[in-house]
């Protein structure tokens, strides 16, 4: 264990002391992720939801509503910082989720359909998203992810 390590662990230890919950802030969680949750390493970070044999099994007869598989999928397409949403329009009929729109890249379109695909309700995604033609102020696909990261060159 570095130094660094063990300067780590005293001050998360030093701030939360026994009988008290310790609460672990934003920067140490990642928002925009959608697949599955990895398993977490190392000390102060974010206990995960528990996965036992019945998780996503509601009562009988429940179908999540339409406005609240909009409202999670919007919310998800919006934290996403490597795709451009604002020409994405996502409809919702029942259970089915139509995606239609322009999108920079067959990246940001099979991303923001895996992303439609993993909201809790949804039953099925119709992708009708086309790639936008390259214009001169577009970046490239390196280029958005250093832009999203905060890293690169600075223009």
């Amino acid at each position: 264990m570095s130094d660094e390590d063990r300067k780590t662990r005293r001050t998360r230890t030093a701030a939360a002391p026994r009988g008290r919950v310790e609460i672990v802030t934003a920067s140490e969680t990642v928002l925009w992720q959608h697949g599955p949750a990895v398993p977490a390493r190392g000390i102060g970070t974010a206990p995960t939801r528990p996965q036992g044999p019945h998780r996503g099994r509601g009562p009988r007869g429940y179908v999540r509503s339409p406005a609240r598989i909009y409202e999670d999928l919007c919310d998800r397409l919006t934290d996403n910082p490597f795709i451009d949403a604002s020409d994405i329009e996502v409809t919702v009929a029942g259970t089915e989720v139509t995606l239609t729109g322009t999108v920079r890249d067959t990246i940001a379109l099979r991303q923001a359909q895996a992303i439609a695909e993993e909201v809790a309700g949804v039953s099925h995604v119709h992708n009708r998203m086309l790639i936008r033609e390259a214009g001169a102020h577009e970046t490239t696909p390196g280029e958005a992810v250093n832009e999203a990261l905060g890293t690169g060159e600075k223009s």
